[in-house]
């Protein structure tokens, strides 16, 4: 089973949990699985939904009633998730064209060397996107000690 990192709470929703990414189905990486017991939904949906283009649709209380994440952090997050989902539907392209007919095939461009490359990609960014919210999530639980202003006015630790 996956680990999970929580990242806030919704009202009337609970505590909302972010799922590490796993390779599905032998061939594409599954992320932004987000939820908790009684729900299920993709992150994708808070960075790019028909309110985007709502300045407050960027801000991180906008989604979570709760949350330990920053307004920086969160800004850092929908950049890096958005990066992974266009580099996910590149590769995808890349092994079965548009998924609509095999007729398209002789005019379209598919390699499976170039989508094995983009997963590559993928799955650095995927793990660097792990790796950082486990750091941000460590920082939030133990701060680094609080700076002492001594007799000189510089800060003693």
């Amino acid at each position: 089973m996956n680990s999970r990192i929580y990242l806030g709470k919704i009202e009337g929703t609970g505590p909302i949990y972010l799922s590490e990414h796993s390779w599905d189905c032998d061939w594409y990486w599954g992320f932004g699985y987000l939820g908790n017991k009684d729900c299920h939904f993709h992150i994708y949906s808070l960075i790019d939904h028909p309110g985007h283009y709502d300045p407050e649709w960027h801000q991180v209380d906008k989604h979570f009633d709760e949350t330990w994440l920053t307004q920086d952090q969160w800004w850092i997050l929908r950049d890096l998730f958005i990066q992974a989902y266009a580099i996910r539907k590149c590769a995808d392209s890349m092994l079965y064209g548009g998924h609509q007919t095999n007729k398209a095939e002789i005019h379209g461009i598919r390699s499976k060397s170039l989508n094995n490359e983009l997963n590559g990609h993928l799955e650095t960014l995927l793990k660097n996107i792990w790796t950082l919210l486990k750091e941000w999530r460590r920082q939030y639980e133990n701060p680094p000690a609080e700076s002492v202003v001594g007799e000189t006015g510089m800060g003693d630790t």
